[in-house]
C-alpha cells in the first residue's frame, strides 16, 4: 500500500520529503521573511541555531587521514528555518555573527505583530473565581 503520510512516519523515512537549501546570509533573511508572511494567518515557523564545524571530526581513538589534520577548527553558526513545507539554512562566520544576529532579530520582531495577547484575570476576578469554586 501507499506509505503513511503522518509526520512521525515521514521523520522515520528521513527529511520529511523536504529538501534543505543552503543560502547566503542576506538571501536567507529574505526567504525567512517570505516564510513568515506565508504563515502569518495560520502555521508556524521554526528557527534553530547551533554551532558547527561543517567538517567530520575523527573518532576519539582513531587517527585522522594524513592530509586531514585539525589543528584549530573554525566554528560557524548553522541557522536553519522550516515551516513544514520548506527548509532553508545558512552558515554564519564568527566575524559576521553579531550583524547577522541583529538582522535576524529584526526580522523576527517584525513578524511577531500577529501574536495575540493572553488576557490575565485581575486579582479581584481571581479572588471571585476561587470563592465560586469552593
Amino acid at each position: 500500500g501507499a506509505p503513511c503520510s503522518c509526520r512521525r512516519c515521514q521523520r522515520r523515512r528521513g527529511n520529511a520529503g523536504v529538501n534543505m537549501v543552503l543560502l547566503e546570509n542576506d538571501r536567507f533573511l529574505t526567504e525567512l521573511t517570505k516564510m513568515y508572511e506565508r504563515n502569518r494567518e495560520s502555521g508556524s515557523v521554526w528557527v534553530t541555531i547551533k554551532r558547527s564545524m561543517l567538517k567530520r571530526l575523527p573518532k576519539r581513538n582513531q587517527l585522522p587521514p594524513p592530509g586531514q589534520v585539525f589543528t584549530d577548527p573554525e566554528w560557524v553558526r548553522l541557522v536553519r528555518a522550516s515551516d513544514g513545507k520548506k527548509k532553508i539554512s545558512t552558515t554564519v562566520d564568527t566575524k559576521a555573527a553579531e550583524k547577522f544576529s541583529r538582522s535576524l532579530s529584526l526580522v523576527q520582531m517584525a513578524s511577531m505583530d500577529g501574536l495575540q495577547e493572553i488576557k490575565k484575570p485581575s486579582k479581584k476576578e481571581r479572588a471571585k473565581g476561587s470563592t465560586k469554586k469552593a
